[in-house]
């Protein structure tokens, strides 16, 4: 079976593993994915694996705890899918549940080489050509000593950050927040960010993920491997993750519950 042609513009799916979604869900970023969506026509999604690791770890993880509303409701609300059937079906027609079945062989397979979750994020990634979010680069390497092909950009927590900024639903406060929160909590930062400012690490940090519609934020150039660039363009005039007219101005700090 060959896979689904490579997007022309923007991809229909990025699938987000559990080291971005459990650091999105933690900063309270799930704004981004909505005008993902909205304005991009671009659904973030996550395999059934991803769903039940993150679950147990919101139960389980001291600083995650007590957070499983906030992906119930992501979920719900699509502004998370599900890679299934339902999911599928409209951009894959008939032929849906092959893919599905290729999906969980290339799952089954990768999960000898990669945790589980990685495993099916990225066989999923692979099979229908999309986009992967994680901050796993242990595992991708593994997976490409492997000989394994993966779909490009490679997106990280970070590449979402940015986003919001290039297109003005945080401004460079808000991101620091998230940056001082995450570190408060121990988790681990971009090099970028890890001893600075947002403000100040921004001008190294090279986005893989932004809007062709704005001008670029960021370094100009690459700063280290696999540091590939995809253009979204907007399908719609720019708003914010609730549908009102974008006016082109930073959202307000409070927007970003991190603190």
């Amino acid at each position: 079976m060959s896979s689904p042609a490579a997007p022309q513009n923007n991809p229909k799916l990025i699938i987000i593993d559990s080291s971005v979604l459990l650091q999105l869900i933690a900063t309270e970023q799930f704004g981004v994915l909505r005008l993902l969506r909205s304005d991009f026509g671009v659904q973030p999604a996550i395999v059934q694996a991803v769903e039940s690791e993150v679950t147990c770890i919101l139960q389980n993880v001291p600083k995650f705890r007590g957070r499983q509303d906030q992906m119930k409701k992501a979920i719900g609300n699509k502004t998370l899918a599900i890679v299934d059937r339902d999911l599928l079906a409209p951009i894959l027609g008939s032929s849906v549940d092959a893919w599905i079945r290729q999906m969980e062989l290339e799952g089954v397979r990768l999960y000898s080489t990669v945790d589980r979750g990685e495993a099916f994020t990225h066989a999923a990634s692979m099979v229908l050509n999309v986009p992967t979010a994680t901050n796993d680069t242990t595992a991708v390497s593994r997976l490409l000593r492997g000989g394994e092909t993966i779909p490009r950009p490679i997106f990280r927590f970070w590449d979402f950050v940015v986003f919001a900024h290039q297109v003005d639903l945080v401004d460079a406060g808000a991101c620091d927040k998230v940056r001082q929160f995450l570190h408060k909590i121990g988790e681990r930062l971009h090099p970028c960010f890890s001893n600075c400012s947002f403000h100040d690490g921004l001008p190294y940090f090279y986005a893989r993920l932004a809007c062709a519609n704005r001008p670029t934020v960021g370094a100009s150039q690459p700063q280290e491997r696999f540091d590939d660039r995809l253009l979204l363009i907007a399908t719609r005039s720019p708003t914010d993750a609730l549908g009102e007219p974008d006016q082109h101005t930073p959202r307000n700090k409070s927007d970003v519950r991190a603190e």
